[in-house]
């Protein structure tokens, strides 16, 4: 097991000096913060990946790329999560999926019952639709309203009659879906205390 950041910081000399390049303090810094949320492991890989096919120094954003893959890579592996979700559990269900970027996309197609529900021929556009649009939004960011759901047939038509609703199916990585999930209800509970001074005493009181 590798001890982070020495490590890191002793192999990006190590690919300094093979380049015959020289690495500051400040530069150091940058690198060692660029790549803190990536293993050690999976660093290493990246480097020697692209130590064996260029012969240039890489830079921070060559070493995140190879290590976050393509934005082509991304719609596509995205594209093969949400037809597995859509096989596996159809238009009837409410899904989370542990990337938020799925959702921004699907929202602006119409939602999940209608992204469920296309014929043969329209999945055929619908797929190269999402993977441009996924592309263009994990690239500029998301948008400022993102559903923390999609609700499924079951939901629509429960939440219509004032019936509560159902459990959602997490879709993907669980830890990471509650992570993104958390951080946006967060934002907007205080988005809306800041604004309404009173909700947020009677929050605090509830606690």
């Amino acid at each position: 097991m590798s001890s982070m950041p020495n490590d890191l910081s002793n192999l990006i000399f190590y690919v300094a000096d093979y380049y015959r390049e020289s690495v500051s303090e400040t530069v150091l810094s940058f690198w060692t913060s660029g790549l803190a949320k990536f293993s050690f492991e999976d660093i290493k890989t990246a480097f020697e990946n692209w130590m064996m096919a260029s012969d240039r120094m890489p830079k921070i954003s060559n070493i995140v790329e190879i290590l976050n893959g393509t934005g082509c890579d991304r719609a596509l592996a995205a594209l093969m999560k949400v037809e597995k979700a859509m096989d596996a559990h159809g238009a009837y269900a409410t899904v989370v999926f542990d990337d938020p970027v799925i959702h921004a996309v699907i929202q602006s197609m119409g939602g999940w019952i209608k992204s469920c529900r296309q014929t043969e021929y329209e999945f055929t556009w619908w797929k190269k639709d999402f993977r441009e649009r996924y592309e263009h939004c994990d690239r500029y960011g998301l948008p400022p309203e993102l559903p923390v759901r999609l609700s499924g047939i079951f939901d629509q038509t429960n939440l219509a009659l004032g019936e509560k609703s159902q459990k959602p199916v997490v879709i993907g990585d669980f830890e990471k879906a509650i992570a993104w999930v958390s951080k946006l209800e967060n934002s907007a509970l205080n988005a809306r205390q800041s604004n309404r001074p009173e909700i947020a005493a009677r929050t605090m009181d509830g606690i």
